[in-house]
Parts: structure tokens; C-alpha cells; sequence
């Protein structure tokens, strides 16, 4: 490799963890918000109202539906024509996509205003709540409409890989809408207020990050006649198969929340959703360095420059698992006893379902969302499409089945079981054959040395609660989570991170710390 190779491969080694600190800055938040503000509007809006909240939101994300995969394009493009310094391609993406959007948009809630008499039909409402069921629905509907338009330009900044600016938007809208959600759930609010609330902060972030997109690219021009049915076609063909993948998860995390609360009572849809919205704030933090390996991907092959792919298909997803690991082990021993500090009048419901979801979630999600992502960038994402439908179909029929019989543990032991299958198994075989090295080699590298490392941790784990740390308070588990935390992290940052990764990320914190002392 030339020194100007090596220049470029450490530039963008740092560039990487840049981005990657400012998204778990973001994260940070989100996490922060979500394990406040839930346990809050549990105990102020009561278990059915809460469950109503819910299904409102997962009724209205399955207008994902429309959404075409033109998101994913959006990034691809965008990233491809802003590394080879082409701004007019870069307008007619976005005009083509923002028109489409705004087109579909217009249609979907004209749909909803027409609909919404009649949705509180279909599930289990009481009478008490139908008017505030239907109104949420407008609410949330609305919010999503705009934000169809407008997250294009969140899409963009990926793309751009200015992970710092999306991120900064994020924090800002996350302050505003906890605190004044956490106000008015003080002052005795339902949910048509907290949803406006909601709905507003959306609405600020979809503002901010337009303004942001356009600070950092001034020639951007919006109107219909830069949109293109050429640029159309070609977004269309590239985001089919990432629409097949939206429509898969679409599936599988909207209609369970939405059969339960159709064969059983609305509150259960909550008592689901908390194990589920745990395992999300959790993993968020590892998710979004497979956000950015999607922009380094398609830059790469916008340069030309496909030598580095097996080794980013390689080191992300490990680095995925090495991070998240130290957080299921803590969830895997205090669930419960964290369940019934944060959301103690459902833990009873809510906290056995935590260690099925949890393993599933490890090994198919956390394990290989990367490997999404680089599929997605490459362009190469066809047959994961498929395996996507597949799991989608299979995970509907089984729980039409399973739920009015099992529950929501029956529900969760599908969930757990078809995610391992396909994304766990069958999707790192799709990698390896894309990228040219051995399935095994590939599921090894991956899981073998984060699962070492973290024997000594899961350990300490146990003795913690069952002699000195039980769980009693918040206090404990902070310090058990730190314990667990610097004991996986002291093993594996020798096991899990080659010498030269580790050369690295000394040399950047050495530098931000001579930065900060100047």
C-alpha cells in the first residue's frame, strides 16, 4: 500500500469513529429519554392508554409501505455523486424523491381523514378511549407525512457522512419533546396533548435538518422540474429490494404489537412492547456503525476501491457484538430486577419476555446488522430481500396461530427463533458469498472471541447478584453494569481489537487529548 493509500485508510479510520462517537452521542439520548420518559407515561396514562399509544404509532408505520426503498436510494446516490463532486445529480435525486414524496404523502392522509371512524373497530378500545384512539391516529399520520418528505434530507446527511450535524438536530428534538412531555404528564395531560407535543418535536427535527443539509450543500434547489423520471427509474430499481426489506420489517415489528392487540386486550400490546423498546434503546448505540458502514460502502464503490470490503464485512459486525455484549449480559441477569425498578406496575408481564427476545435479537440483529447495511451499499441486497419476505410470511402465519394459544411469550418465541434463523444464519451466508470468503470464517470472526471475552464478565455477573449487588435499587445496577462493563472491556481489547485497530484508537485520543490541553 502507497503512503497516500495509507493516508486515505487512516483518515477514514478516524472519520469512522468520528462519526461513530457523534451517533452514540445520539443514542445517548435517545436512550436517556426512552428510559425516563416510558416508565412516566406508563404510570401517568395507565396500562390500556399506554397500549393505545402503541398501537397508534404501530398502526401508522406501516405506511412504511409506500415508501418504496427510495430512503435507502436516497443515501446511495446521494453519497455516490457527493464523493465524485457532482451537485447537479445530487438535486435531482433529492427533487425526484422529495416530489414523490410529497405526492404519496398528500394521498396517504387524504386516506387516513376518510379511514379513521372506523379503526377502533378492529381492536379491543374502550369506549372511554375511541376518540382519543381516532385522534392520535390523525396526530401521529400527520407527523409521519411530513416526515416522509422531509427525513430525505436526514437520509442525506448520512449519506454525506455528517453524522455530527443528524445527530445534533436528533438531541435538540429529544430535550424538547421529553420535557415537555415529562410537563404536561405533571400537570394530569391525556394523550391528544402529549401526542401534539410529540408530533411538534418531530416536526422541529424534519425543519433542522433541512436547514442543516442545505448549510453544508448551498446549491441545493428545490423544484418539481429538476425532478427526473430517469432518476426515478433508476432509485426505483436500486430501492425495489430494499422496499421488500422495509415491507419484511415492517412486518415483523408491526403486526405483532397489532395481532395482540386484536386477540387480546390493548394493554398486552404494552406489556410487549417494553422488553422490545428496551432491546432498542440498548442496541441503538451498536445499530449506527452499521448506519455509517452503509455511506463507507457505497463510497468505496463510488471510488472504485472494493479491497476494503471483507475487511469492514469482517471488523463492523465484531465490533457490533463486542459493544453490545457487556449490555446483554447485564440485561440477561438484572432483567428483571431491572424491570421492576423502571416499570414495575408490568414487569410481571413484560420482564419474562426479555431473555427470549434477547437472544434472537444478539445473534440476528445485533450480530449482523452490518452486514445489511454492506449489502445494502454494494447493491447486492436481492436475495436478502427474499430471506426478508420469507421470515415476514412465516413470522405472521405462525403468530396468527400462536397468540390467541401462547400469549405474548408464544409471540416472542417465534420472534427470537425465525430472526436467529434467517438474519443470524442465512444473511452472513449471503455476505460471505458476496464479499468471497468462507461462511464459517465469517459467523467465526464475528461471534467467537466477543462470546470469550465476555465468559469472565458473565461470571462476575452472577456472583454480583447473587452475594453483594442483588438488584434493589438503581444504584446497584449501576454499579453492576459499570463492574460487568470494565471487566468484558479489560479482556476484550486484546481479543477482539487487532494491534493496528488499537494503534489507532490510541493515536486519535491521543491527539483530542493534546487538543484539548492546548
Amino acid at each position: 500500500m502507497s503512503a497516500v493509500e495509507q493516508d486515505q485508510a487512516v483518515r477514514r479510520g478516524k472519520r469512522f469513529i468520528v462519526n461513530l462517537l457523534w451517533n452514540w452521542v445520539g443514542v445517548g439520548a435517545t436512550l436517556i429519554a426512552g428510559l425516563l420518559i416510558s416508565p412516566y407515561l406508563i404510570a401517568k396514562l395507565g396500562a390500556e392508554a399506554y397500549g393505545i399509544w402503541v398501537l397508534s404509532f404501530a398502526l401508522v408505520e406501516n405506511y412504511a409501505f409506500f415508501d418504496l426503498g427510495f430512503r435507502s436510494a436516497t443515501v446511495k446516490y446521494v453519497a455516490h455523486y457527493w464523493a465524485t463532486g457532482e451537485p447537479v445529480r445530487v438535486n435531482e435525486v433529492l427533487n425526484t424523491v422529495v416530489s414523490y414524496a410529497a405526492l404519496v404523502a398528500t394521498v396517504l392522509y387524504a386516506a387516513t381523514l376518510m379511514g379513521s371512524a372506523y379503526l377502533d373497530r378492529f381492536f379491543k378500545i374502550s369506549p372511554a378511549y375511541a376518540h382519543s384512539f381516532r385522534t392520535l391516529v390523525l396526530l401521529v399520520s400527520m407527523s409521519w407525512c411530513l416526515g416522509f418528505v422531509f427525513q430525505n434530507f436526514a437520509a442525506s446527511l448520512e449519506a454525506v457522512q455528517r453524522f455530527d450535524l443528524s445527530n445534533k438536530a436528533g438531541v435538540i428534538t429529544i430535550v424538547y419533546r421529553v420535557t415537555g412531555t415529562a410537563i404536561l404528564l405533571y400537570l394530569g395531560r391525556g394523550l391528544v396533548e402529549i401526542g401534539i407535543l410529540t408530533i411538534s418535536s418531530q416536526i422541529l427535527g424534519y425543519i433542522l435538518y433541512f436547514l442543516l443539509f442545505r448549510h453544508i450543500f448551498p446549491q441545493l434547489h428545490l423544484s418539481p422540474r429538476f425532478a427526473s423520471l430517469a432518476v426515478f427509474k433508476k432509485m426505483g430499481n436500486f430501492g425495489i429490494h430494499t422496499f421488500l426489506v422495509s415491507i419484511a420489517n415492517m412486518i415483523l415489528t408491526q403486526s405483532p404489537p397489532l395481532l395482540i392487540g386484536h386477540f387480546l386486550p390493548a394493554a398486552f400490546a404494552g406489556y410487549f412492547a417494553a422488553p422490545n423498546r428496551l432491546l432498542q434503546y440498548s442496541g441503538e448505540a451498536v445499530g449506527r456503525v452499521g448506519v455509517i458502514t452503509n455511506a463507507n460502502t457505497a463510497e468505496l464503490q463510488a471510488r472504485g476501491d472494493n479491497r476494503h470490503l471483507p475487511h469492514l464485512a469482517v471488523f463492523t459486525n465484531r465490533y457490533c457484538v463486542t459493544l453490545f455484549m457487556p449490555v446483554a449480559i447485564a440485561l440477561w441477569v438484572f432483567g428483571d430486577a431491572i424491570f421492576r425498578l423502571w416499570v414495575p406496575s408490568i414487569a410481571a408481564y413484560s420482564a419474562p419476555l426479555l431473555r427470549i427476545l434477547l437472544v434472537g435479537y444478539m445473534i440476528g440483529v445485533i450480530g449482523q446488522f452490518s452486514s445489511w447495511m454492506l449489502l445494502q451499499g454494494m447493491g447486492r441486497h436481492q436475495a436478502y430481500a427474499r430471506s426478508m419476505i420469507a421470515e415476514a410470511v412465516l413470522c405472521l402465519g405462525f403468530l396468527l396461530w400462536v397468540i390467541p394459544r401462547h400469549g405474548i411469550t408464544g409471540a416472542a418465541i417465534v420472534i427470537s427463533v425465525l430472526m436467529t434463523i434467517n438474519r443470524g444464519l442465512v444473511t452472513p451466508w449471503l455476505v460471505s458469498r458476496e464479499v468471497g470468503f468462507s461462511f464459517g470464517g465469517f459467523v467465526f470472526s464475528t461471534y467467537f472471541w466477543p462470546v470469550v471475552s465476555g465468559i469472565p464478565a458473565a461470571l462476575v455477573a452472577v456472583l454480583l447478584k447473587s452475594f453483594w449487588l442483588t438488584g434493589r435499587n438503581w444504584m446497584q445496577i449501576g454499579a453492576s453494569v459499570a463492574i460487568i462493563g470494565l471487566v468484558y472491556f479489560a479482556v476484550a481489547v486484546f481479543l477482539c481489537v487487532p494491534p493496528d485497530h488499537r494503534m489507532l484508537m490510541r493515536s486519535w485520543v491521543a491527539q483530542k487529548l493534546r487538543l484539548s490541553a492546548a
